[in-house]
């Protein structure tokens, strides 16, 4: 039966339009995106899971961007302290040349804190390898406060900071399950000078774990102090004092000592302190190592991440793009199936003609 009032063939193209119609928005939504899976109505287990996993891989970016700075910290802490070496290697070859050197003529005056010129001293061939040593320490002392990198300085210890030992500098190296995984480098194995002391003493001996590698003293008949000192208040002062050997030689003429014995106790003790900070590289070195391999794993755990969100949510192009051609051209033969539906009932009029 045929009727002017229902076109039930008009209807049924129109849902099948419909169909087709939400079936290709979705199709197209797919290639112009690149997702399967674009909001939690296409997918909710899917959406919710890559939703997850993208926001750890942001804190994975995060810990990337911390491991770069991490490594320029001690890549500068590192060169720092192998500049700092290099200079306490050519002190201590300086010392081996004024042992060969003559005794000194000296004005008898002994103190450590005694920063007047000595004409008699300042002469001699040893007073200028003395001057040479001064220089470079100076220049140690440039270094250690120049070593920074973003406001970092491994290399000091300031009076604000916390006390040595058991200090530690802590680096972020990666993030799981909501947790921020830190690298701990102990600070001592990096501070040539220690502001925050309380006492000087030779290396190794009581007090001297308080101490930088260029804290404390030096002793060969006389007390010598390299760049600071803890004065009477217990507070850290820069040693201004620019003779280092003067004074040790105006102890050993003074007492008629052996002079290659105490020059030989000198030179052991600049030694042990350059061993000291050449084992303190090597920690340096370790961390840098640890962070080089944990940037390496976070960039491939960032990669394999990435990959599994993709496979996820991401559209198969080859696939969409065939299903695009194809539910266009249903759309194609469903707008025709409606427009002969609609036609029909113009045929009516004919029965009246």
């Amino acid at each position: 039966m045929t009727s002017i009032i229902t076109n039930n063939g008009a209807m049924a193209a129109l849902r099948t339009l419909r169909t087709i119609s939400v079936d290709l928005n979705k199709t197209q939504g797919q290639v112009s995106s690149g997702l399967r899976v674009a909001k939690a109505s296409d997918n909710a287990a899917y959406w919710s899971i890559a939703t997850t996993m993208r926001s750890d891989k942001g804190a994975m970016s995060a810990v990337s961007d911390s491991i770069g700075l991490a490594k320029a910290v001690l890549d500068t802490t590192y060169s720092g302290m192998d500049a700092v070496r290099q200079e306490m290697v050519t002190i201590r070859n300086l010392m081996v040349t004024a042992q060969s050197m003559p005794p000194p003529s000296t004005n008898g005056y002994s103190n450590w804190t005694d920063n007047e010129p000595d004409s008699t001293y300042d002469s001699s061939e040893v007073a200028k390898v003395d001057g040479e040593i001064y220089q470079h320490w100076q220049q140690i002392n440039t270094i250690v406060e120049s070593s920074s990198f973003s406001g970092v300085n491994l290399l000091k210890n300031d009076k604000d900071e916390p006390a040595l030992p058991g200090a530690t500098t802590e680096f972020v190296a990666g993030y799981v399950n909501g947790q921020v995984l830190k690298i701990s480098l102990d600070t001592k194995d990096t501070t040539m000078i220690n502001y925050n002391r309380s006492i000087d003493n030779l290396w190794g001996q009581p007090g001297s774990e308080n101490m930088g590698y260029l804290d404390g003293v030096l002793w060969s008949a006389n007390v010598v102090y390299p760049i600071t000192y803890v004065d009477g208040n217990g507070d850290v002062q820069k040693n201004e004092n620019p003779y280092t050997l003067r004074n040790v030689e105006v102890r050993i003429t003074a007492n008629n000592l052996d002079r290659d014995h105490y020059y030989g106790a000198l030179i052991d003790q600049m030694d042990t302190r350059i061993q000291a900070v050449t084992s303190g590289m090597s920690a340096v070195g370790s961390t840098q190592k640890r962070l080089a391999m944990q940037e390496e794993f976070n960039n491939n755990l960032m990669d394999n991440t990435t990959k599994g969100i993709g496979r996820m949510v991401d559209a198969n192009m080859e696939q969409a793009s065939a299903k695009l051609a194809a539910v266009q051209t249903q759309q194609q033969l469903a707008i025709q199936s409606l427009n002969i539906a609609n036609s029909s009932s113009q045929s009516m009029l004919s029965l009246f003609r």
